[in-house]
C-alpha cells in the first residue's frame, strides 16, 4: 500500500488520527471559500477521482461521509481527489478544488445517501457529457463506481449506471480496491476482474457480495483537518448545522428497530471510546479551528460514555450538537451537557404513535418516558423540540394517528411555547435487510386521509408546526428502495423529464412499468432483488421478525 505521507508543498501536518498529510488552508475559488481543502498537482499523481455528493454542497458537507471519504483517498500520495456537489445557485457542474468537469477524471465516485437523489447522479453524467448507461460508455470514459447506505441496501436500480458498487464500509476495502484499479490502464474494460474483490458488487457479472465492515472504531482513522466553508451564516452553502468539527462517536445501532435500514445493514454497533475521543478533539481543535462539535452516529444513544464524551466537549468551552437522542437515553447529566452546550432544539423520535406501535416497530418506550425526556430537556432550557412519527404500519387504527396529537399536545403540555415543537410525520417506506422488506408501502390516499386528519388535531394550536414527505414523493422512494434494474430505466427517463414529480408520471407511463409491481405486500419466499447481496444477518432472522411483528398487529387489533 502507498505511504499516507507528505502530500503537499503546504505547511503543517493534518487530516486524521495519527496521520501527517499536508493541506492548504484555504481556498478562494468562485463557489465557496474552505479551511482546509486540499489540492494537489495532478502530474504527481496516478489516479484522479470524483467524489461525487449527488446533492447540494450545504447537505453534503453537514455530516461525516464526504469528509471521511476526501480525508481517505487524498492521504494516498498516488490519489488526487476532488469534490463535486449538484449546484446551488447556477454554478457549473465543476469539482471544487481545480474546476474541473467530471469526465476529466479517471474514477468518478457516487456516495449514495438517498434513493431520491438517483436522478441527481444521471443528472451529474449528463451534464458531464459522460453516457450514464456503462453500456454505451467508452475507454475515454471514466470509471463509475458507488458506495453509501443505499449501495449496501440494493444497488440494482442504478446497476446499468454504475461499473462497481461498494458494499459496506469504506475504509474495508477502499485500498484494495484503489490498487486494483490503478493495475489497468482502462479499468472500465476489466471490472470482471474486480468481482473477487471481498465487498464489491459488478453488476457486468451479478456477483453475490458480503458486505465488509471495520471491526475496530477506535483503529479507524477520523479526519482531523475538516472542511469548512468560510461564508455567512445565512449563506445556502452554510452546512445544516453550521461551522461543526464532527466526529462518529458510534458506527452501527444494536436496536434492530424492524422499519430501520441502518439499524440493520450497519450492524454490529461499535464506539469509539472516550479516550480515543478525546485525542481526536484535541488534535482537531489545532487544525479545524471551530467552536462546535457534532457528534454522529447511528447508535449515539447507546454509546456506554456518552455522557462523559458530552461534559468532555463543554468543559473545553466548545457548543455541542448531537442529530437525535433516544427518549431512554436522557438523563439529567445529559441535559445539562447538552444545554450548556448551547443546543437549541432536541430530536427525539419516538416513530409509533402509542405503545402499541412502538412494540410492533420493536422500538420499545412508553409514552412516560417520552414525556420524562422532554420534561428534562425543557427543565434545563431546551425550549424546542423536533418529534418524528412514521404512519403506514402494520395493525395501525385512526386512534393511533390521532394518538401522534394527544401525545404531542401533552409534551407541548408542559410549557413548550408557539411554534416550538415541530411535528415530523412521514409513511412507513419498508427498506431492504429489514423484516419489513415484505411490507407494503401505505396506499397514497391512506397517507393523504391520515394526514388531513393530523392537520385538524393540530390546527389552531401555535405551538406546533408539522412537516411531511409528499406522498407521491415517499412512494417514488420506495419504489427506488425495493426495485430492480427495470427500474433504472424509469429513473434515467424521469432524469431526462427534469426529475419532478410530472417527470416520474411521463416516464412510469412511457416505461409501462408499476410503483404497485415493486411497492406491493410480498411473500416472505419470495425471490428479491437484493438476493446477492449478504449484510450478515440471516434470512430466517429477518422472516421470525416479520412473523413476530405481524402477529403482534394482528392480536391487537
Amino acid at each position: 500500500m502507498p505511504t499516507r505521507a507528505r502530500l503537499f508543498e503546504f505547511h503543517y501536518p493534518i487530516t486524521f488520527n495519527g496521520d501527517n498529510t499536508h493541506a492548504l488552508i484555504v481556498t478562494q475559488l468562485p463557489l465557496v471559500p474552505e479551511l482546509n481543502v486540499i489540492k494537489k498537482d495532478w502530474r504527481n499523481v496516478d489516479l484522479t477521482v470524483a467524489l461525487c455528493f449527488p446533492n447540494v454542497y450545504r447537505t453534503g458537507m453537514t455530516g461525516m461521509t464526504v469528509r471521511l471519504l476526501y480525508a481517505l483517498l487524498n492521504a494516498r500520495e498516488d490519489v488526487a481527489c476532488e469534490r463535486l456537489f449538484i449546484p446551488t445557485r447556477r454554478e457549473p457542474l465543476r469539482s471544487i478544488e481545480s474546476n474541473r468537469s467530471l469526465k476529466d477524471f479517471d474514477v468518478v465516485a457516487f456516495t449514495l445517501q438517498y434513493e431520491q437523489d438517483y436522478v441527481n447522479v444521471i443528472r451529474m453524467l449528463l451534464e458531464s457529457e459522460i453516457p450514464p448507461r456503462r453500456d454505451n460508455r467508452t475507454s475515454k470514459d471514466p470509471l463509475v463506481i458507488a458506495g453509501g447506505p443505499c449501495a449496501t441496501e440494493n444497488p440494482e436500480p442504478l446497476a446499468e449506471f454504475v461499473d462497481l458498487f461498494v458494499i459496506g464500509e469504506a475504509e474495508a476495502v477502499l485500498d484494495p480496491l484503489i490498487n486494483r484499479i490503478k493495475e489497468f490502464e482502462k479499468p472500465a474494460k476489466h471490472v470482471d476482474e474486480f468481482a473477487d474483490l471481498k465487498g464489491v458488487y459488478v453488476p457486468a457479472v451479478s456477483n453475490s457480495v458480503n458486505r465488509v465492515w471495520v471491526k475496530n472504531l477506535n483503529e479507524a482513522p477520523c479526519p482531523l483537518a475538516q472542511q469548512v466553508p468560510l461564508v455567512d451564516q445565512r449563506s445556502p452553502y452554510m452546512p445544516v448545522f453550521g461551522k461543526t468539527f464532527v466526529i462518529e462517536a458510534v458506527r452501527g445501532c444494536s436496536r434492530c428497530c424492524r422499519f430501520c435500514l441502518i439499524g440493520h445493514i450497519g450492524h454490529p454497533k461499535r464506539e469509539r471510546s472516550l479516550t480515543k475521543i478525546d485525542e481526536i478533539l484535541d488534535e482537531g481543535m489545532r487544525y479545524t479551528p471551530v467552536k462546535k462539535i457534532s457528534l454522529i452516529g447511528p447508535g449515539l444513544s447507546d454509546h456506554s460514555k456518552l455522557e462523559d464524551i458530552c461534559e468532555s466537549i463543554v468543559s473545553r468551552g466548545l457548543e455541542l450538537s448531537i442529530p437525535s437522542i433516544r427518549a431512554t437515553a436522557v438523563t439529567e447529566r445529559l441535559a445539562k451537557s447538552l444545554a450548556q452546550g448551547k443546543q437549541r432544539r432536541i430530536t427525539l423520535a419516538p416513530d409509533g404513535s402509542t405503545l402499541r406501535m412502538r412494540t410492533i416497530i420493536n422500538k420499545n418506550m412508553d409514552d412516560e418516558q417520552i414525556v420524562d425526556a422532554a420534561r428534562t430537556f425543557l427543565q434545563h432550557g431546551i425550549r424546542r423540540l423536533k418529534l418524528y412519527f412514521v404512519i403506514g404500519l402494520l395493525g395501525e387504527t385512526t386512534e393511533e394517528i390521532e394518538a401522534i396529537a394527544r401525545l404531542s399536545k401533552r409534551i407541548a403540555d408542559l410549557g413548550y411555547g408557539l411554534q416550538s415543537v415541530h411535528i415530523s410525520v412521514n409513511p412507513l417506506i419498508p427498506k431492504p435487510h429489514t423484516p419489513f422488506q415484505w411490507e407494503a408501502f401505505a396506499s397514497i390516499p391512506y397517507i393523504r386521509e391520515c394526514l388531513r386528519l393530523l392537520r385538524k388535531q393540530f390546527r389552531g394550536d401555535r405551538r406546533f408546526r408539522m412537516s411531511r414527505l409528499d406522498p407521491r414523493r415517499a412512494h417514488i422512494q420506495a419504489f427506488l428502495s425495493l426495485g430492480d434494474r427495470e427500474v433504472g430505466k424509469v429513473v434515467e427517463l424521469a432524469t431526462r423529464y427534469g426529475g419532478g414529480l410530472g417527470a416520474w408520471r411521463r416516464a412510469l407511463r412511457e416505461s409501462k412499468v408499476s410503483l404497485d409491481k415493486y411497492t406491493r405486500r410480498k411473500e416472505l419466499d419470495e425471490p428479491l432483488p437484493w438476493d446477492h447481496v449478504y449484510v450478515g444477518l440471516n434470512r430466517s432472522f429477518l422472516i421470525e421478525e416479520n412473523k413476530r411483528a405481524r402477529k403482534e398487529a394482528a392480536a391487537r387489533m
